[in-house]
């Protein structure tokens, strides 16, 4: 008659290398959701920042009567106002933060600066434009399909690698973009 010594043998057993790995996914699965919620967090609070800047110039231009950095009274940003003279307007006015002799634009919320273009320049609008540096192209793709169309060429969200320059398929590489937003 034979027998089986089973106290020599050792091993996990199906059921044991089962939980184990059902354990393993759960954790991925929650870390890839971490992540999604962080772009999704990043995605808001960017596309917030531009709809802050875009609501305090057209309440600029409500209760003024005016468009902010425009000395020429053509309805478009001057290029040399651009710099300093949009945000001091828009700072003495009260309506972003910081004292009225700040030129620069605001910091967003990954730390990129804005930045505002007048009608003409640059080739992605004819219209005054607001432009966000250091976006990521997740960050920004998420922004213009919240927002707008998906598409980096068109509409009134489009980003590019430099200011003023929408890329086609700007959204697949790993530079980062500048985004901008027709005002």
């Amino acid at each position: 008659m034979e027998t089986n010594n089973t106290q020599n043998q050792k091993g996990f057993t199906l059921v044991e290398i089962a939980i184990v790995l059902v354990i393993i996914g759960l954790l991925l699965g929650g870390v890839l959701k971490g992540q999604e919620l962080i772009t999704n967090s990043k995605i808001k609070s960017v596309a917030s920042d531009f709809d802050g800047i875009a609501t305090a110039y057209y309440a600029y231009r409500d209760r003024t009567g005016e468009v902010p950095g425009d000395s020429d009274k053509d309805g478009i940003i001057d290029e040399t106002e651009a710099a300093g003279g949009f945000w001091s307007q828009l700072r003495g006015q009260g309506f972003i933060k910081g004292a009225s002799s700040v030129i620069s634009g605001p910091v967003h919320a990954l730390d990129g600066n804005f930045s505002v273009l007048g009608g003409a320049s640059g080739a992605m609008f004819i219209k005054n434009h607001i432009c966000a540096n250091k976006i990521e192209p997740i960050i920004a793709k998420g922004m213009d399909i919240k927002l707008d169309d998906g598409d980096a060429t068109t509409g009134i969200i489009r980003a590019g690698t430099a200011i003023g320059t929408a890329t086609s398929g700007a959204y697949s590489g790993t530079d980062v973009l500048f985004v901008c937003r027709e005002l």
